[in-house]
């Protein structure tokens, strides 16, 4: 039987993990921009086409702000770039006149092509050592952290309380 783990360590792992998770996650987005920097693209003009272009349909500036993590007056400027290079467009949302929705162009799709395939040779180069089965776990744990960060609070407040005590 094993014993109990230690409750500090089991705290420094996940404080581990969690600042791990960001850096890589910068370390990706660099490794990124670095091959796209030719194309005249950067991380703020390249994740905004990428988000884009997966959407189905167009986007709100609120949700896109909040996809890229960025506040909407930076998001709003950077969108004027995008537009005045023809890779964007925006109208009125119909729903809510307030808002904007935001709408990949042809030229647009033809850059998130080129992002796509950047975002596809830094995969294979930062994971050419990681086997299949080793992507698969570590995908269904970031699926797991994800599902908890997307629940209620609840849970973890109470947990929060009991160290407090």
């Amino acid at each position: 039987m094993e014993p109990d783990p230690n409750p500090v360590t089991i705290a420094e792992t996940r404080r581990s993990f969690g600042h791990r998770l960001a850096r890589l996650a910068a370390v990706w987005r660099r490794e990124i921009d670095a091959d796209l920097r030719e194309f005249g693209l950067t991380d703020a003009t390249w994740r905004p086409i990428y988000y884009l272009n997966l959407s189905a349909s167009p986007l709100r500036q609120t949700d896109l702000a909040r996809s890229l993590s960025l506040e909407a007056p930076s998001l709003v400027r950077l969108l004027d770039v995008l537009e005045k290079r023809g890779f964007i467009v925006r109208a009125i949302d119909e729903e809510d006149r307030r808002s904007k929705l935001v709408s990949i162009t042809d030229a647009g799709r033809e850059i998130a092509a080129l992002v796509s395939r950047a975002a596809d040779q830094v995969a294979a180069r930062l994971t050419a050592e990681v086997t299949a089965r080793e992507m698969d776990d570590c995908c269904q744990i970031f699926d797991r952290v994800e599902q908890a960060a997307a629940s209620p609070r609840e849970s973890a407040l109470g947990e929060r309380e009991s160290v407090r005590l």
